[in-house]
């Protein structure tokens, strides 16, 4: 049966020690990944703190699956360490997985995905009819209970694909892209199912590349390009840290002011001129002289705040990867 979670069991016989409370909930040292000639992951670093909601941001082919992956067990790194907890690979009872793919079986209903993954994750007995009706009022799915998935939307399908991972409490959840392909509504509700587990204590790593998702709803970003981690921080710190400062004025008309502008424009669009600081030195006092020239044409300037979006294409560039 395909599983939205499938991390290596604990072996109970050889039991690791148990870690010092003040063990990271995930760190990632040097991972390396190669499928053939293709270079996955190339030398990971990442470190998260408990109770931390991190975005996993990245183009598509950036290697946030992959990465995903090797942190779960699924497959397993060609270089590096990963540790969940303090320990060196993951438990059941540590970690959820939620995929990209859904994976749910058409012809069975919610209350049945539920009560196989009770027995897949391990539940205890006494426990599952319980967690069974936290999971379906968890989802919002208790109304369709026992339709078959076939018969759901995009985005119960999704709340389903979440609420099975989930139902053995685990610490560690691992999102791979958990809202792709639904409207608005439902990734709103999705999100406060997220949020909900965030609340009860859970570490989130959430791939996305969704920069509303990264901007709105995370404490801190991680973006990774070419199977690397090329920034990491809030949203705050790495726009300040990657930003190129600039100011902004309002024009009309805009094509006419901007190409008798005296410093290079960066861009214009609309009836808004960009124009980088950066390196102009005297030329600034010569812009601002320029403006003042200019008779009517000049509504406002102002200065400009880069945003997470501007951050990651410059991180990343702007070109298609598909």
């Amino acid at each position: 049966m395909p599983g939205a979670v499938r991390v290596m069991p604990g072996d109970g016989s050889s039991r690791e020690p148990s870690p010092p409370p003040s063990s990271p909930a995930l760190l990632v040292r040097g991972v390396e990944k190669s499928f053939g000639r293709l270079k996955a992951l190339d030398g990971v670093d990442l470190e998260l703190g408990r109770g931390e909601w991190t975005a996993l941001l990245g183009p598509n082919g950036a290697g946030k699956t992959t990465l995903m992956r090797c942190i779960a067990g699924l497959i397993r790194e060609d270089a590096g360490s990963i540790s969940v907890f303090g320990r060196g690979r993951p438990t059941a009872e540590d970690l959820g997985f939620v995929p990209q793919r859904i994976a749910l079986h058409d012809t069975m209903t919610a209350r049945e995905h539920l009560v196989n993954y009770c027995d897949l994750l391990g539940v205890r007995r006494r426990d599952r009819a319980d967690r069974v009706g936290w999971a379906l009022e968890f989802s919002q799915l208790e109304d369709r209970a026992d339709d078959q998935v076939r018969h759901y939307s995009g985005g119960m399908q999704r709340r389903l694909n979440l609420a099975v991972s989930v139902l053995h409490r685990p610490r560690l959840l691992l999102l791979d892209e958990p809202t792709e392909g639904v409207d608005p509504q439902a990734r709103v509700a999705i999100w406060r199912m997220v949020e909900d587990l965030r609340r009860e204590g859970a570490t989130i790593l959430h791939a996305t590349h969704l920069i509303e998702e990264a901007e709105t709803l995370i404490d801190s970003v991680a973006i990774i390009d070419h199977g690397r981690l090329v920034a990491r921080g809030d949203t705050a710190n790495l726009a300040r840290a990657h930003d190129i400062p600039s100011f902004e004025l309002e024009a009309r008309p805009v094509a006419a002011v901007a190409e008798d502008f005296v410093p290079p424009v960066g861009s214009w669009n609309g009836r808004t001129i960009r124009v980088p600081l950066e390196g102009l030195g005297e030329e600034l006092h010569q812009a601002i002289s320029k403006l003042e020239a200019i008779p009517g044409g000049i509504e406002g300037v102002r200065l400009h705040e880069a945003s997470l979006e501007e951050v990651f294409l410059s991180l990343t560039g702007r070109g298609l990867r598909e």
